[in-house]
């Protein structure tokens, strides 16, 4: 008997108010997140990765920002976005919790970076401020930041930006959440810092068990932590499967398309070919196939707009090619 996902994610769309008219910037998103299990998302800037994740923790400001009613995000078997309040604050931050994606602009620069760890903790545990203290310094301890007792005191603008990740992942792990969602935490850092992130993330995913989401347009950093992929192009899904099948059987065009763009250190002379184009505006989606004006195996049948056909429990793609076998092989 399969156990339960802890996270369930149903027909997510959603939609933003605009002076130009409405623009969908997330179209009927599905996925199931296990327990322990790590879940890359991958896709260029404009793919709404970072619209998901904030839809998960029911984060869009609504309005512009409107949820369909037909959505669902199922924790522990609650739907997270038909909860208020309290109701929602004892989720939020305690059970699922987010790491932005820009620490500088996440962060308060007027408190230092320990009231903002300990103002979370107080949050969500009947803690007294001393204990608040004292938990945000091991926090700190915890996630390598060195002589945390003095960094307690230290204000953003006086800390590097791997330090300020570091504060980000303390603040979201202040609460031992079960489900981590980690919105591009390695983006604007160097390689040796990236690494460093990585590894803090294992790290304590191994310590505490929780299961992580992580958001991200580097395939390096997917091919190392993630059990399982999903590809957005569009505000869609166009392809989910084991990290191993995605870089040894990619199935869609675009998966293809964004492994082949990325540099090979192991073949000098390996040749980088691009995506030609760019992902198109949400208030524009094409019609069809959404990828078909940028992808080399389109054809007339491509017009129309394939669905996300899954093959087994954790295999899905949305492409005509997948359908049609015969047009595959030419």
């Amino acid at each position: 008997m399969t156990a339960t996902p802890i996270l369930q994610v149903h027909n997510l769309s959603v939609a933003f108010e605009t002076p130009r008219g409405v623009v969908h910037a997330v179209d009927d998103v599905s996925f199931d997140v296990a327990r322990g299990e790590t879940l890359g998302i991958v896709g260029e800037s404009g793919c709404g990765k970072t619209v998901t994740a904030l839809s998960l923790l029911k984060l869009i400001p609504q309005p512009p920002g409107r949820i369909s009613q037909e959505s669902r995000v199922l924790f522990d078997g609650v739907d997270v976005l038909s909860l208020e309040g309290e109701a929602l604050r004892k989720i939020r931050g305690a059970r699922v919790a987010m790491i932005f994606q820009d620490p500088v602009a996440s962060l308060n620069p007027v408190l230092t970076i320990g009231e903002q760890i300990a103002e979370t903790i107080r949050a969500h545990k009947p803690v007294s401020r001393a204990e608040a203290r004292e938990q945000a310094i091991l926090l700190l301890d915890r996630v390598g930041i060195p002589d945390p007792a003095h960094r307690y005191r230290s204000y953003p603008h006086q800390m590097s930006g791997g330090m300020l990740q570091r504060v980000m992942i303390a603040i979201a792990l202040s609460c031992t959440p079960d489900v981590l969602v980690a919105d591009e935490p390695t983006t604007a850092l160097d390689v040796t810092i990236q690494a460093q992130i990585l590894d803090l993330l294992r790290g304590i995913q191994d310590e505490y068990g929780m299961s992580l989401i992580l958001i991200t347009h580097d395939l390096g950093v997917i091919a190392e932590i993630a059990d399982r992929v999903i590809v957005m192009y569009a505000g869609q899904v166009v392809e989910e499967a084991a990290t191993e099948t995605i870089f040894s059987q990619p199935a869609h065009p675009y998966t293809r398309g964004l492994i082949d763009s990325v540099p090979r250190v192991d073949q000098p002379q390996y040749q980088i070919t691009a995506i030609p184009g760019s992902v198109p505006p949400a208030s524009n989606w094409p019609s069809g196939c959404r990828f078909h004006p940028r992808c080399p195996y389109a054809w007339d049948r491509c017009e129309t707009e394939p669905q996300l056909e899954r093959s087994g429990s954790s295999s899905a793609v949305r492409c005509w090619l997948a359908v049609d076998t015969d047009k595959a092989t030419e």
